[in-house]
């Protein structure tokens, strides 16, 4: 009898223990965490980020999210030598400091990261995005290397309101955009870049009421599709070694519409070889 229930009563709290499957399915992150070697959040897996969670980062970590992350309310991820996110699911963060990462973000072609305020810093080399990026109310410093690039004709990066910028016009250049899907940056500064933008393939691009100041080139428009619309309107290009160059005559580039927009006081203006760049009310100097 007391064998039976001993049974039952294990039967009864196993009921209450959640599975090795549920456990994995809904995850929360906080300070306590540690994070270690090879993190993986699973397909499926959903990890909720407790507010103002600050987590060091042990050195060699690559954080892998191929389910979801959400941090709705302040996430720290700082160390000295990690290697830094890849979004293969779903990521979204409000309020994000990052640094001491090899690379800040990885965003594969079904991924997809959101970040809402933050700052990202101390980072050794580029973020990639050949899925989907967004972001608003940041500050990135690339440091001396690379911003961010876009290789794959599948990367879409819209951002808002932030401050990009690097360590001077002999570090790399902010945006390497060598096959991306569409660029969007509106109400924002970039600063401190070789070249702000570094252009040899994309197919859509919106910039408006930008300033883009103190770089060696404000744009190296080297490549663009012939598909999309490409336009810049309400922006300052100024203070920079070059404003707008395309090369060449030589250099393939789709139909690009300058509107509203003040590109003077650069060591020089602009370089237009191909016929494809329009200027329209251009802005007195």
């Amino acid at each position: 009898m007391k064998i039976l229930r001993f049974a039952i009563l294990v039967v009864l709290m196993s009921a209450l223990v959640p599975t090795n499957s549920q456990a994995a399915t809904n995850v929360t992150w906080n300070s306590s965490t540690i994070l270690k070697g090879e993190v993986t959040i699973t397909s499926g897996q959903n990890v909720l980020v407790a507010p103002n969670t600050k987590i060091v980062v042990q050195d060699g970590t690559r954080i892998t999210i191929n389910g979801t992350l959400t941090a709705p309310a302040g996430l720290s991820l700082t160390g000295k030598a990690w290697a830094g996110l890849v979004v293969i699911g779903k990521v979204q963060i409000t309020n994000f400091q990052e640094s001491g990462a090899a690379t800040s973000f990885r965003v594969g072609p079904a991924g997809s990261l959101t970040i809402k305020g933050g700052t990202i810093s101390g980072i050794a080399g580029p973020s990639d995005v050949e899925g989907t990026f967004v972001a608003s109310g940041i500050r990135y410093d690339k440091g001396g290397g690379n911003g961010i690039n876009s290789n794959n004709g599948t990367g879409s990066i819209s951002i808002d309101n932030s401050v990009l910028t690097g360590a001077g016009v002999n570090s790399g250049d902010f945006f390497g955009l060598y096959g991306a899907k569409s660029i969007t940056l509106t109400n924002s500064q970039m600063s401190g870049a070789h070249c702000a933008f570094h252009v040899q393939g994309v197919e859509n691009m919106k910039l408006d009421r930008d300033t883009i100041s103190n770089n060696a080139y404000g744009f190296m428009m080297y490549g663009s599709s012939d598909k999309g619309v490409k336009t810049i309107s309400n922006t300052t290009i100024q203070n920079n070694q070059f404003g707008f160059d395309e090369g060449s005559s030589s250099t393939r580039n789709g139909a690009i519409v300058i509107s509203k927009s003040l590109i003077s006081k650069n060591s020089r203006d602009l370089g237009l070889y191909t016929g494809k760049v329009k200027i329209i009310a251009p802005l007195a100097k």
